[in-house]
């Protein structure tokens, strides 16, 4: 028999490589499936838009899975909150000379305008 060559390969290295290319293709072949699986879940969720109920701004999406496509929440933006709690007529009212609130409205209502 002669020897071997640094060049020729072992039967046993080339089971051994013909067994690991037949796993990687079985494990690459389950990837797939259960990718798929997840693309079909994740097309039959839906998502609901959140939208202000005074300015019809829309706050956010949220995922949901009972929810019907493009379906339409109501909710209340800052800016408008600000509003509405001044004409309800808080049980304590702000201090006079108060900008704290005034200020948190003029960034609410740029985030929403934008």
């Amino acid at each position: 028999m002669a020897p071997a060559t640094p060049y020729t390969v072992s039967r046993a290295a080339s089971h051994r490589s013909r067994v690991l290319i037949r796993d990687s293709r079985a494990l690459i072949a389950s990837a797939k499936a259960l990718i798929a699986q997840s693309r079909q879940s994740i097309a039959r969720q839906s998502s609901v838009r959140i939208v202000c109920a005074w300015c019809q701004q829309t706050m956010r999406w949220q995922r949901s899975v009972e929810a019907v496509r493009e379906q339409i929440s109501h909710s209340i933006c800052f800016a408008c909150f600000v509003g509405v709690f001044r004409e309800l007529g808080p049980v304590h009212p702000l201090p006079q000379g108060s900008t704290q609130v005034d200020e948190g409205h003029a960034r609410a209502q740029q985030s929403c305008q934008r």
